[in-house]
């Protein structure tokens, strides 16, 4: 079980009355399964509400049927609420007070405004039960909510490998059209440790000790303390892992973006308060598309790491690789550069 925020700037009656979250690309929701808890956010001029708590009922599915005007939100899930109340954004803070954990509060509050414009903000599960306790102890029941709503026909709109396989032609073509169908695609196919995907990646990750998936906790666009989310992290008792996703083969317009990436990730990981244990060892994987010029900027990339984590490397173990993938009879795999 897992908890997220959902957030909105103006369509959050929509989202309760109709029992649907809806996102603009496949990444978003990709991850969140059935069971999982979601809290509404709109943050407007007017108001800064959080609404909850709802259990997802139908993980990702993809629906084009209009129930957010003008709004092209098709990728959804579905989730229902038993008395559903909510909380101001300040709520958080005075719960924070009364139970003595103020500075989390704050950094909480901090979380969910710096990242108000995402889609979906994963959650650690003491953050998840914090505003669900908030929401418990602060909150206002909501009234005459008509939720009404409306039941998908699931089995044939879920969002699977084979429909992201299908929507980027997989069957003709060796790439993603877009950077979000190949996390999503990831993410899902992760879920099946029989997986081709599955064990593919798990073996590179398997190059680091106590490095398994089956024992590591799985987060997309996930944020360490700072405003930008990455890609994958996939972390553990001793490892965090950072996926940052290209969809291309490696290019030199691209060397300013992931220069960036790096520091920002590595840098900001060190000390993060949203992971629950603290990691030794952290290892940056570059995942690209596979191609054989894309050894030409490997090295220059192995040099750029090494010159920009110098000042945090006598905190932690750094460790850097550059992962390819590639695409055969429609399964994603991966290999070393």
């Amino acid at each position: 079980m897992r908890y997220y925020v959902l957030t909105t700037v103006k369509f959050a009656n929509e989202c309760i009355e109709n029992g649907v979250y809806g996102a603009t690309n496949s990444n978003w929701l990709a991850n969140i399964e059935l069971g999982d808890f979601v809290f509404i956010s709109q943050f407007n001029y007017k108001t800064q509400n959080i609404y909850g708590p709802f259990k997802v009922t139908m993980p990702l599915f993809y629906d084009k049927r209009i129930i957010f005007p003008s709004q092209k939100y098709y990728y959804r899930i579905k989730a229902k609420f038993n008395g559903l109340k909510y909380i101001h954004e300040t709520d958080l803070y005075l719960n924070g007070i009364d139970s003595r954990k103020r500075d989390f509060a704050f950094r909480l509050i901090c979380l969910l405004q710096q990242n108000k414009h995402l889609h979906s903000i994963c959650l650690n599960d003491q953050e998840g039960e914090f505003i669900s306790d908030t929401i418990k102890n602060y909150g206002d029941n909501l009234e005459s909510v008509n939720n009404e709503g409306y039941t998908p026909e699931y089995d044939k709109l879920k969002v699977n490998r084979e429909f992201i396989a299908e929507r980027n032609k997989l069957y003709k073509r060796q790439f993603f059209s877009s950077e979000s169908d190949l996390e999503a695609f990831i993410i899902i196919c992760l879920k099946n440790q029989k997986g081709d995907t599955y064990n593919s990646l798990n073996n590179i990750l398997n190059i680091h000790s106590r490095n398994e998936i089956n024992y590591s906790t799985i987060y997309n666009q996930f944020i360490f303390g700072n405003a930008y989310p990455s890609d994958i992290v996939i972390f553990n008792e001793a490892n965090t892992n950072i996926l940052e996703l290209k969809r291309t083969r490696l290019e030199k317009d691209m060397i300013p973006t992931i220069e960036k990436e790096i520091v920002k990730y590595c840098t900001y990981c060190l000390y993060s308060d949203r992971l629950k244990t603290n990691q030794t060892q952290i290892n940056f994987f570059l995942l690209v598309l596979k191609d054989k010029n894309n050894i030409r900027l490997k090295k220059y990339f192995e040099d750029y790491f090494q010159k920009s984590i110098a000042n945090v490397s006598k905190f932690n173990k750094y460790n850097f690789m550059i992962i390819e993938y590639y695409i055969e009879n429609q399964n994603l795999l991966f290999c070393m550069t």
